[in-house]
Order: C-alpha cells, then structure tokens, then sequence
C-alpha cells in the first residue's frame, strides 16, 4: 500500500510538472533568474546604437517590444513589473498622486509601504523558501505585507552602473544556502540622458552605447561562474522617451484658475483633483485645450485599464506625444525628452531580452504588456503565483 502511494504521489508531481512547468529541466533551487532594467530604454534605441551585447542577448534568446503600462512613468512602471499588476490594480497610480483612502500625498520616495498593494515577486519568492536580492528596484525599500527581499539596498545613485553589477556578480558567488536565487537591479540611464538631451541626441546614443558595454563587462564575468548555465539573464526597461516639441507646450495656468483646485499634480500626465463644484467647468475647459486629451476617471478608455482605483485623480490630462504640460505661474523651460505618454504610442516602448537554459532562441517575440514579468519570473523559480494581471499564453510563447 505505501509503495502505491508513493507511486501515485510520483505520478501526481509528475502531471503537475508537465501541466504548469513544461518539466524544465532544472530543479525550483538549482536555478537563479536576474533581471536587469535600464530606465526608459527605448525599443529602437538598439537600431541607432551599437549594442552588439544587446545584439547578441537577443540572437542567443527572445527579444520583444515592452509596452509600458499606463501612465508611462517610473515609479508605477517598475512596480508594475514587479506585482504583475496595473497600476490601477496596485495603487501605485503615478509618479505622484493624491490617495484618498489614506487621505495623503505620494512622491517618489515616500517611506510609507501603505502606498504598495498587490504582492512584488520577492515577497512571493521568500513566501516560498526562495531568497532575492533586489537592487534599487522600486517598491523593494519597504516592507510590504510584513516582508522585505533578502538583501536589499536604499537607493543612491552615486554607486556606479559597474559596481553594482559587479555586487551581482558577488551575489551569484555567495554559499549555496545563502545565495539568492532572484536577483532584480537597475540603472536609471538612459533616462536621465534622454530627459536632458532627448531620444535623438547622439549624446544619448553614446550613453546607451556605453550601457552595452557594462553589459559586456558583466556577462564575462558571468560566464565564468559554476551557475553560469542555470542562469536566466532579462533585461528590461520600465518605458521610452520621446523627443519634445516646445511649440507644442501648455500651461493649464493660461486656461484654468489654480485655487479652484485641491490638489495638482502637472507634468506628462497631469493630474487634476479640482473642487466638487468645479469639476465639470474645469473638464468642459480642458476639452477645448490644443494638444491635449482630458478625461473624467470613469471614461479613460479600457485599453489603459485604469481609472477604477480610488487613488486616480477625477481629471486626467494626456498631452500629444511631445507637447508637455505644466500647471504655475512660472513656466519652466521643458526638458529635451519626456515620457509619461500614451503607453501604445511607439516612442514609449521599452526593450525585452531574455536568455538562458529556459528560453527559446532566435525569437522575436510581439510587443508584450510589461505585467507578463511577475509570472514570468515566478515561472521560471516554479512559484505559485499571487493574482496578477499576466497572460499565460504570452508567457508560454517565450519558453521552451
């Protein structure tokens, strides 16, 4: 009787195995993911560059258009990726927005955890046995439902692209029992490049360029790791950057009264909280701005899937790709570039690579929503995913 429940246990986990895994070859523990982001990597960016790291990352794997999730900013972007989740399901709704559930202001780096819902795929990692290392990743400074990544490291942008790739490579070198088996790091360029120089800029070709070869740095260094071959490398970006028109710029200032609002948040997109009586003149006002789209929260359109969560400002004011927007008495001079846009618009696509033992090779994949990542990853570390808003099908079509 013993010898026929272990027989069935064995056939159980073996039918379990081929249904959600495709019976990869290597055991949940014997195999380490590491995903890399580089803020506002354009989709093109490898077309005008030379990026034969890049390059060769995507003949050895899959490659793919990343489509940002709306709004097409930083902060929601990365924490997006992390949960799985939109932003309208996850609370993290902008880069700054007013939540009135908790009756308060967020900003880029607020230490309240209370501002991130939904589960960041180290949480679901360490609920299960696995250990991460997240470096720099939005959302994995707090502690969210009571959890912290293994090793974690508070932002400052004065430790060099090269020295944290090379804490990775340290990470991956660590003794078995201590090593984590996620690693998640991030740059902040070319984004700050392209904000300062725009998308176009040979200045920003050089920089994305340079990026490649830090990449270069650290895969020779990877590649002599006893892991090496257990390894699935992701490199990512959270949204594009597109190049600004100053012809096109609004200040809202010209069109609309700033005290007969509670709260503002401008920029791409702006955000408007206007007082209970004023909301419908503010909104019929806006209608007839050049260069812009308003809509009430109820009425943003499906394909953004967002407006449901309470966090969402009641207007929200999408400029056409290159106009931006600002709310002051001061006008300030718009940057070179901006993002924030149109999340389907082409100059807001981000990059897709992904290479190792559990992808296919050769693959040019359609643009994927960025949210596949959270089930991608748990995939890969054969976790149980929490809810997310992830495709199966997308997800399957890039593994073998």
């Amino acid at each position: 009787m013993n010898r026929f429940l272990i027989f069935v246990e064995i056939l159980l986990f073996t039918v379990f195995c081929i249904l959600s895994t495709g019976c990869a070859s290597l055991k949940p523990h014997d195999h380490y993911v590491v995903v890399l982001s580089m803020d506002a990597f354009r989709s093109d960016y490898p077309t005008k560059a030379h990026t034969p790291t890049l390059d060769s990352l995507g003949e050895a794997g899959v490659k793919a258009a990343f489509r940002p999730s709306f709004p097409s900013v930083t902060f929601p972007n990365h924490y997006a990726m992390a949960t799985g989740l939109y932003p309208d399901h996850n609370g993290l709704v902008g880069n700054a927005f007013y939540a009135s559930d908790m009756d308060s202001i967020y900003r880029m780096g607020k230490t309240d955890s209370r501002f991130f819902g939904g589960e960041p795929i180290w949480n679901t990692a360490a609920k299960q046995g696995v250990r991460s290392a997240i470096y720099y990743w939005v959302g994995s400074e707090y502690e969210i439902q009571g959890l912290r990544p293994y090793i974690w490291k508070p932002f400052d942008k004065h430790v060099s692209f090269s020295d944290r790739a090379d804490s990775v490579i340290a990470w991956l070198q660590m003794p078995p029992k201590e090593r984590p088996h996620l690693i998640m790091w991030y740059f902040e360029e070319p984004d700050v490049t392209g904000h300062e120089a725009s998308p176009d800029s040979p200045v920003t070709l050089r920089e994305v360029e340079s990026l490649d070869k830090i990449l270069a740095a650290f895969f020779d260094k990877a590649r002599k790791l006893k892991n090496f071959k257990k390894i699935d490398f992701i490199v990512v970006a959270d949204h594009g950057m597109a190049k600004i028109k100053p012809e096109c710029s609004i200040n809202l200032h010209d069109y609309l009264p700033r005290d007969s609002f509670n709260y503002i948040f401008d920029g791409v997109p702006t955000f408007l909280y206007p007082k209970p009586s004023y909301l419908n003149t503010a909104y019929e006002i806006l209608k007839k701005v050049p260069h812009i789209v308003v809509w009430k929260k109820d009425e943003v359109p499906a394909k953004y899937v967002y407006g449901t969560n309470p966090r969402v400002a009641d207007l929200i004011v999408l400029p056409d790709v290159g106009a931006y927007v600002q709310f002051t008495v001061r006008p300030r001079k718009p940057s070179a570039g901006n993002h924030g846009y149109d999340n389907f618009a082409p100059e807001m696509e981000a990059i897709f690579y992904a290479s190792g033992p559990s992808f296919k090779q050769h693959v040019k994949s359609p643009a994927m929503a960025n949210v596949n990542l959270y089930l991608l990853i748990a995939r890969l570390l054969h976790l149980k995913p929490a809810p997310n808003d992830g495709e199966e099908a997308v997800v399957n079509s890039l593994l073998k």
